[in-house]
This record gives structure tokens, C-alpha cells and sequence, in this order.
């Protein structure tokens, strides 16, 4: 089978990350001997791929802030291309089992882990051997649905092949030549954070198999090792949820990663599993930043609301050991919750200026479908709106779909927390910045402070123009400059799929890439 994945291209703005999940599909499906590629979503860049590798299905990984963009997306594909299987996963379909049956041009979707599913639906389809019934799949056949049970989850994930990373970066060369990349060495989270799909994920997945499981350490070393052979990597990103997890293992790993592969790397840490220990393997092993999850300053909000259960002195205590060995911290803060106040967020500006953290990233509470965080704040009146409002920007440009109070002044204040917390300003003077009407001033401040922040906490050699670059992709992230993709929308840029605009695009995509004689980059 021919399998096309489309997704938005990977570092086009700063804000995205090698597309792992994508990326492992991808490799299981080439290892049961089935045909992998990608590309952007633009109808004409679909189209002219479809002319050399016509694929008879067509697949997409979405979370809530992208769901209204792929369907409408999805609707022209399957407007042109009838015969073509249309396949959704990822977060949104996940926790949203009516969104094949409210969407009548998907076929399929598959829910929680895909590895093995995706493999299994393929051989299926490509024998017609009953592929609607495959586990893990909601399937529209005939003009019925097939709603199938999950599988268990893959117990031993050094028995998985390591991601393909050529899918993406031979057809993404920003992509390819990204000194940083992200691996991952764990799958599952233990916490209950509400605003988070891990906990519904574990709901799912009860009595399916263990939820947290881990890479040998061996596993990722020779993963790393791999990349480094093929791709530019200075700098190592892991991206688990909570890599501090599991001591012995962290102990492991400092031992081999500093004497086996000697990158500096970033990554993610639970405070609760924080220990002087923990924290001085990390460092010998070759840490540079973590990245923390403070979320609320505020008691209430942090334990009642987003169920964090850390108290003040553990993060506190935690963040003071992570910086006593000499590493970054970047804090990940939530503001605008469901049922909280302003003076509850300038807690949390409070709490990360006394804790001395190198940059507080925040941005408002985004309730994506399916999470507690959705139903608390559907149920206590603060969400009126689908939650399909939530856009792929909205967590950068501080937008908010939920009835909160005084939410220019949580705005502001999220546009300037990072500064402030940096300059160390007293209370009473971010009170009154948070009152005044420089919604411009602060979001240049912003991108400013977080382009300089960005050098600091993700050491590696800048170029002249990786650094020009890099600035441009922070605007666009942040919605200063308007990326005209031409046949990328919404905003109404295409309504009528079989308009002689699009097909004039169609044409001159399929000259274009022809007269280069190798497959279409990104423009």
C-alpha cells in the first residue's frame, strides 16, 4: 500500500517539533514492506505528489487546534480523489469518538497507539480482508460505522523500529538541517493534570498493559548515535513527559551518555521526582536546560483545578537543586484557568520570580475536548464555545474561549510575565503594566526577550542566517507576518475544489517541481 502523510511542515515555526508520532507510523509501516511519504498540506503540493506516488490513502495526526483546518482540508482532498482512504489520528480523534460519524468525508480513525494498528489496517485494506473490523479503528463502510475495541499497548518499545526520520527530513531539508532534533525514551505519564490527555489516555488503556514504559537505556543511546551518523545534531531534545522518572534508569543513562555520545541535551522534569541525586545524574550526563511544569503559582488553582498536587516548597526545593548543578530552567505556567482569578495568575509570576527561573513560558489555558479541564469549565458555565475555536496559535497569542474575568489584563500579563520575572520587577509595578493598553509593545518585548531566551537555554553554534531565520519563523509563530501558503487556508482561500484557480495552481506546482527533476521542497 501507498500511505501519504500530511501534516504542517516540521520547524516551520518555532512552536513545532519533529513530527515523532509520524514518524514511527512510518517506520513500522516500511518494515511491513509498505510505501511511506509526506508533505504539506496544500492542495496543489497534495495534488502534485499524488501525480508521482499515488496513494491509496491519505493519513493525518491531529490534535483539537487542528482539527476545523484538516477537515475542510480533507473535504476538497476527498471531493477530487474518491477512491482514496482518509485516515485520522492523534489526540482529537482519540478522545472524540463522534468525529468520523459528524464528518462524512472520513474514513477512517484510529485512536490511542497506532504503531502496530496502522500496520494492521494497511495489510487489511491492501487484501480486502475485512479492514473495517481492524482494532484500534472506527471505520465508515457501506454506509455504517465499525467501532472496534483498542489492542493492548506494545509492552517492550525496543521492539518498534527507530523513527524515520528520512520521511521527514529528505522532504523538509529546514527539517534536515535543524541542529536540534527530539527523541523520545519513554511512553505514558502517571499524573492526573487535568488540562492534559495523558489521563484520559490512561482511562483508555486500563487494563491494556502497562501505561509507563521506557526505552532501554542502550536503545536511545544507539538512536542518538544513529542521527548523528546521518543528520547535523548539536543539541539532543528529549521530549518525554517526565524523563527525571525511574532513578535507576537515569543513573544508567548518565553513566553511558556521557562516555557514548557527549551531546548536550534538553529536557522535561517532574518536580515530584526530583531528587539531589536525580539532578546531579542529569548534570553528568550532559544537561543543559530542563524544562519544568510550574503551571499555577497559586495553591488552588494548581492542585484544586489543574490537579497538579505539588506543593509551593516542593517546587521551590526541586527548582533549587536542578539550578545548584548548574542548569537552566524553563517554566511551563498556565494563566486565565476556569474558575480562577488575576490576582491568582500574578501568583504565578510571584512564585517563578522567587524561585529565579531563566524563562517562564506561559500562555493561557486552552480546554481541549475530552480533557476534565473541558468538562469542569463546561459544567461551571466558563466555556460556551467549541472547543474546535481553539486554533493552532491560540496558546502563543494568549486567545481565550473561556468566560474568564479580566482577561486583558491576563493577556498582557502573559506577553510580559517572561521579562518581568527576568528584571525582577516588584508587584505592584506588573500590576499596573498589566492595566495599561501597550498590547503591541508587550508582544514585541516578547518576541524579543524569547528569541534571546531561546539562544541561552538551547546552546548550540548560530549561524548569520539560522539566526535571521529563526527570527522570522518566532513572527510568524506569533502571527506578526502573514505566511500567504496560497491554497493553505481557511479563511475561505478555496471553497469550490474544482475552481480553475486551483487547477492553474495544480499546474504550475507540477511544472515547477518537474523542472527541478527531484521531489518538491518546501517554498
Amino acid at each position: 500500500m501507498k500511505i501519504l502523510f500530511v501534516t504542517h511542515v516540521p520547524n516551520q515555526y518555532i512552536k513545532d517539533k519533529d513530527p515523532l508520532g509520524i514518524m514511527c507510523l512510518s517506520a513500522s509501516l516500511k518494515q511491513a514492506s509498505h510505501e511511506v511519504r509526506i508533505c504539506s498540506p496544500r492542495i496543489s503540493e497534495v495534488e502534485g505528489m499524488l501525480t508521482e506516488f499515488p496513494a491509496d490513502i491519505i493519513a493525518y495526526s491531529i490534535a483539537t487546534a487542528d482539527s476545523s483546518f484538516y477537515i475542510d482540508f480533507n473535504r476538497i482532498i476527498k471531493k477530487r480523489h474518491k477512491d482514496i482512504i482518509t485516515v485520522f489520528g492523534g489526540p482529537h480523534p482519540t478522545f472524540y469518538p463522534n468525529f468520523i460519524s459528524e464528518n462524512l468525508d472520513i474514513d477512517a480513525m484510529c485512536g490511542g497507539e497506532a504503531d502496530l494498528a496502522f500496520v494492521d489496517f494497511a495489510d487489511r485494506l491492501e487484501s480486502n480482508n475485512d479492514y473495517h473490523l481492524t482494532p484500534n479503528f472506527h471505520v465508515r463502510r457501506d454506509g455504517d460505522i465499525y467501532r472496534n475495541e483498542e489492542t493492548n499497548l506494545v509492552a517492550n518499545l525496543d521492539d518498534l523500529p527507530f523513527p524515520d526520520r528520512s520521511l521527514v527530513y529528505e522532504y523538509f531539508p529546514k527539517a534536515r538541517s535543524s541542529k536540534v532534533k527530539g527523541f523520545m525514551t519513554m511512553r505514558g505519564c502517571p499524573y492526573p493534570c487535568t488540562y492534559c490527555f495523558n489521563h484520559k489516555f490512561n482511562e483508555l488503556y486500563r487494563g491494556k498493559g502497562k501505561i509507563l514504559r521506557r526505552r532501554s537505556v542502550d536503545n536511545v543511546i544507539q538512536e542518538v548515535l544513529d542521527v548523528v551518523t546521518k543528520y547535523p545534531l548539536e543539541l539532543v531534545y528529549f521530549r518525554d513527559d517526565s524523563f527525571n522518572l525511574l532513578s535507576d534508569w537515569i543513573e544508567e543513562f548518565s553513566e553511558k551518555y556521557s562516555k557514548q555520545v557527549k551531546i548536550p541535551f534538553v529536557c522535561t522534569s517532574h518536580l515530584n521526582a526530583m531528587t539531589d541525586k536525580v539532578a546531579e545524574d542529569l548534570k553528568r550526563a550532559g544537561c543543559v536546560t530542563v524544562e519544568v511544569g510550574i503551571e499555577a503559582g497559586n495553591p488552588r488553582v494548581r492542585n484544586e483545578i489543574l490537579k497538579r498536587h505539588m506543593k509551593d516548597q516542593d517546587i521551590i526545593e526541586g527548582l533549587k537543586i536542578i539550578k545548584s548543578k548548574g542548569i537552566k530552567v524553563m517554566s511551563e505556567n498556565i494563566l486565565g484557568n476556569p474558575g480562577s482569578s488575576l490576582e491568582e495568575d500574578l501568583d504565578t509570576f510571584t512564585l517563578n520570580k522567587k524561585c529565579k527561573v531563566d524563562y517562564v513560558n506561559s500562555g493561557l489555558l486552552q480546554p481541549y475536548y475530552g480533557t476534565d479541564i473541558y468538562h469542569y469549565a463546561t459544567k461551571e458555565g466558563f466555556l460556551d464555545e467549541n472547543a474546535s475555536e481553539i486554533k493552532s496559535n491560540t496558546y502563543l497569542t494568549g486567545q481565550s474561549i473561556l468566560n474568564v474575568k479580566n482577561l486583558k489584563e491576563r493577556q498582557r500579563l502573559n506577553k510580559i510575565v517572561a521579562v518581568a520575572t527576568f528584571l525582577r520587577l516588584p508587584l505592584w509595578l506588573v500590576k499596573i503594566l498589566i492595566r495599561l493598553p501597550f498590547e503591541a509593545m508587550y508582544s514585541f518585548l516578547n518576541i524579543i526577550f524569547k528569541g534571546y531566551s531561546g539562544t541561552v537555554l538551547y546552546p548550540f553554534k548560530w549561524r548569520f542566517k539560522e539566526t535571521v531565520s529563526t527570527i522570522m519563523d518566532v513572527l510568524r509563530m506569533n502571527d506578526f507576518l502573514v505566511c500567504a501558503e496560497g491554497d493553505v487556508f481557511p479563511d475561505g482561500a478555496i471553497i469550490n475544489a474544482d475552481s480553475k484557480l486551483l487547477d492553474k495552481q495544480i499546474d504550475e506546482y507540477r511544472k515547477k517541481s518537474n523542472s527541478k527533476n527531484q521531489e518538491p521542497s518546501i517554498m
